[in-house]
C-alpha cells in the first residue's frame, strides 16, 4: 500500500473514531426531555436519538466497538505509514539504519497517538458536551445505521459484558435512569439559579415546593396553646364573640376539653343565622366535620386530603389519637410554600413614630 493511500485511510479512521466518541458522549449528555419534545414535533433525527436512549446499553456497546475498530486500524495502518514517511525525510542524514528506524518508529507512534487523543477523542468530546442535543441530532441516524449493521456482534459482546457485571451482583441497565429525587432536583435548581437561568423569586418558590415533599404536618402545625375553640352546646352569640376577639374565621368545637374535638364552626354560619333562631341554636347545631391527622403525616398528602375534603383545617393528634397537640390550617401549608404572609387575623405591627 502506498504511503498516500495509507495516510488517507488513517485520516478516515481518525474521523470515524471522533464520530463514535461524539455519539457516545451525546447519548450520555443529551436531555431526554428535549429529544422527546422534538420527536413529538415530528423531527425524525430526534426520534432516532430518543430510541437510542431507550437502548442505551446496546448503543454504548456499539460506540465502543466502533472506537476499538478505528483504534486498531490506526495502529495497523497509520503508525507504519507515518514511520515510513519520517524515515524517508531523515534518510539523507548520516545515521545508521537502526537509528533511522528507531527515530521513525518513535516519532510516528508519538504523532499517531497525539492525533488519536486530541483529534479522535478530546475534540469530539468537548464539542459534544458543549451542545449535546445538537450533536445527538446530527449523529443519531448514521450511528443507528452502524448499530443495525453490526447488531448481532454488538448484542453478543454486550451480553457477555452484562454477564460479567451480574457476577459482581450488579444488575445492568438498558436505559439511563431519568427520575430524580427532590434533593437532586434542588441541586439542579441551585445550579440553574447560580447561572442566572432562573429568577430569584421563581427559584425560591420552586425550592420551597420541592422541600414541601419532605415536610410533615408537625412542621407546619400551630401548637395546642394557640388553638381557639369553644365548647359544644354554647350559645352562638358566645361563639360570635370568640370569633370577633380572636380574628379566627373557624373555631374548634369540643366536648368538655380540647382532646374531644367534635368539629369546627365557621363564622360565616354565625352571620347567616336568622335572628329568630339565634336564641335556640347552639354551637353543636352549626358544627361541621373536621379532619384529624398525626404529626408525622406528609404535608403534601395532607394538602391533597384537605383539598379533596374541601377542608381548611385539620386537628393534629398524638400517636394514640387521644390528645390534640395542635392543628394545621391551609394557610400554614401555603406559608411553607410561599413564605409567611400577614392576613386580617394577625396582630398588626406597630406603626413607626413620626417626629
Amino acid at each position: 500500500m502506498s504511503p498516500i493511500a495509507a495516510l488517507a485511510i488513517a485520516v478516515a479512521l481518525l474521523v470515524l473514531n471522533g464520530l463514535f466518541v461524539a455519539a457516545e458522549f451525546a447519548l450520555l449528555a443529551a436531555r431526554r426531555t428535549r429529544l422527546d419534545q422534538l420527536a413529538a414535533e415530528g423531527d425524525r433525527r430526534a426520534r432516532a436519538a430518543a430510541n437510542s436512549l431507550r437502548e442505551l446499553s446496546l448503543m454504548l456497546a456499539g460506540a465502543q466497538l466502533g472506537i476499538t475498530i478505528c483504534s486498531l486500524g490506526l495502529g495497523a495502518v497509520a503508525e507504519p505509514a507515518m514511520s515510513d514517511l519520517i524515515e524517508s525525510l531523515i534518510d539523507p542524514i548520516p545515521l545508521s539504519e537502526g537509528s533511522v528506524r528507531a527515530i521513525g518508529f518513535a516519532l510516528g507512534l508519538a504523532i499517531v497517538v497525539f492525533l488519536h487523543m486530541v483529534v479522535g477523542e478530546m475534540a469530539p468530546k468537548s464539542w459534544t458536551i458543549s451542545d449535546p442535543e445538537r450533536s445527538a441530532l446530527l449523529l443519531a441516524r448514521p450511528f443507528r445505521g452502524f448499530t443495525v449493521l453490526f447488531r448481532p456482534v454488538i448484542r453478543l459482546l454486550n451480553g457477555l459484558a452484562n454477564l460479567i457485571v451480574r457476577l459482581f451482583g450488579i444488575p445492568p441497565q438498558d436505559e439511563r435512569a431519568m427520575s430524580r429525587s427532590s434533593a437532586e432536583l434542588l441541586l439542579m435548581l441551585e445550579a440553574s439559579a447560580d447561572r442566572g437561568m432562573i429568577e430569584p423569586a421563581a427559584h425560591e418558590l420552586l425550592a420551597r415546593a420541592l422541600r414541601l415533599s419532605g415536610l410533615v404536618a408537625g412542621d407546619a402545625m400551630t401548637s395546642r396553646d394557640e388553638i381557639v375553640g369553644i365548647e359544644a352546646d354554647q350559645p352562638v352569640d358566645d361563639a360570635a364573640v370568640v370569633a370577633c376577639r380572636s380574628g379566627r374565621s373557624r373555631l374548634v368545637v369540643y366536648d368538655d376539653d380540647l382532646d374531644n374535638p367534635q368539629g369546627l364552626i365557621h363564622s360565616k354560619d354565625l352571620l347567616l343565622l336568622e335572628p329568630s333562631a339565634r336564641a335556640t341554636t347552639t354551637t353543636r347545631d352549626l358544627t361541621r366535620p373536621i379532619l384529624r391527622t398525626t404529626a408525622d403525616r406528609p404535608l403534601d398528602d395532607l394538602l391533597v386530603e384537605m383539598r379533596n375534603a374541601r377542608q381548611h383545617l385539620a386537628v393534629v393528634v398524638d400517636d394514640l389519637g387521644t390528645r390534640v397537640i395542635g392543628l394545621v390550617t391551609l394557610e400554614d401549608v401555603l406559608e411553607q410554600l410561599i413564605g409567611d404572609f400577614r392576613d386580617e387575623s394577625d396582630v398588626p405591627l406597630p406603626r413607626a413614630r413620626r417626629d
